[in-house]
């Protein structure tokens, strides 16, 4: 058995924001050639794989049948018109519609490989983003809302009797908490930013009572980051053990972001992530799927993913 499956689909690259979007489609080629270049030392703990796009079933595991034909009218209609169009704020093209059903179907396939027993964890590459996107719309820069859905996978199909899910980002996962919060058998923990500035401010994003975890204020670094992640853990009675771990990975957490003001460097993320990594090897016996989110930055989101991973498969840092 392989330590991580890496999950990728070509499709995700396709979804044509527009270059002076954040979520432009540079962000995953650059991850990729980053992970390709340290491909000596992820060889033999990684597995690679290619995911299996989500069906309209898995989409309305969380999703409106409505929202789900919305997303793909608007993307054949801007496949019609050569041109990138929106839907209530986010932008769709021709593509759109298979990058977002390969984005959830990745996040869904590295839990199904975990579980298979193919890898002990696992990250999926995916994109559009999602976890900022409602049952019946879209929001933050995503469409679906790729680990909610993951996480009504493992409770309705696979009979998991607790899943914990885990945010970091600059922003509070309210869609998330809000679209899992009648599920007593899932719980969430959430790292973040407070006060935001973008896209505008927002100085009651940290009092949603529905989002435990920690609020950081803006310039914290990987060792505030860490301290929060750590404490927060923690904090998880031991008759709350999860029979699974699902992180919703926002990399704007870095210096360079634009997107967001903390002050985490890439090299920074590999301490972070062992910090869960070991917790779930712990109390949720490693079954852990990491799930990519924002990360505005490409460079150093590249870079941080390559730490990421290292940490997952028991790599020291890159």
């Amino acid at each position: 058995m392989k330590i991580t499956a890496f999950v990728s689909h070509e499709d995700c690259s396709r979804h044509d924001t527009g270059w002076s979007h954040p979520d432009h489609q540079g962000r995953l080629p650059a991850i990729v050639r980053a992970v390709q270049r340290d491909m000596v030392a992820l060889w033999e703990p990684v597995l690679q794989l290619e995911a299996v796009p989500a069906t309209d079933e898995d989409l309305c595991l969380i999703h409106t049948p409505e929202h789900v034909a919305r997303v793909r009218e608007v993307a054949a209609d801007a496949a019609r018109s050569e041109e990138t169009l929106e839907l209530d704020g986010v932008p769709v093209s021709g593509a759109s519609w298979d990058a977002a059903r390969a984005s959830a179907g990745a996040a869904l396939t590295a839990v199904d490989a975990v579980l298979a027993g193919e890898a002990r964890n696992a990250f999926a590459l995916s994109r559009p983003p999602g976890a900022g996107a409602w049952a019946d719309g879209p929001g933050g820069f995503g469409l679906f809302n790729n680990v909610a859905i993951a996480a009504r996978h493992l409770r309705e199909r696979h009979a998991a009797a607790r899943v914990l899910v885990v945010s970091w980002g600059v922003r509070p996962p309210l869609a998330l908490a809000r679209l899992l919060a009648d599920d007593e058998g899932i719980g969430l923990i959430s790292i973040h930013q407070h006060p935001l500035s973008f896209p505008a401010p927002d100085p009651s994003a940290a009092e949603h009572p529905e989002v435990a975890g920690a609020a950081l204020s803006p310039g914290s670094g990987g060792e505030e980051f860490e301290e929060a992640l750590r404490a927060a853990l923690a904090a998880v009675p031991p008759a709350e053990s999860p029979d699974f771990v699902l992180l919703a990975a926002g990399f704007d957490i870095l210096d360079a972001d634009p997107v967001g003001q903390l002050a985490v460097e890439p090299h920074e993320v590999h301490a972070i992530t062992l910090a869960l990594r070991e917790w779930a090897d712990e109390r949720a016996g490693g079954r852990l799927v990491s799930v990519l989110e924002g990360g505005y930055a490409a460079a150093e989101t590249a870079r941080a993913v390559v730490q990421h991973l290292h940490a997952l498969a028991g790599l020291p840092p890159a």
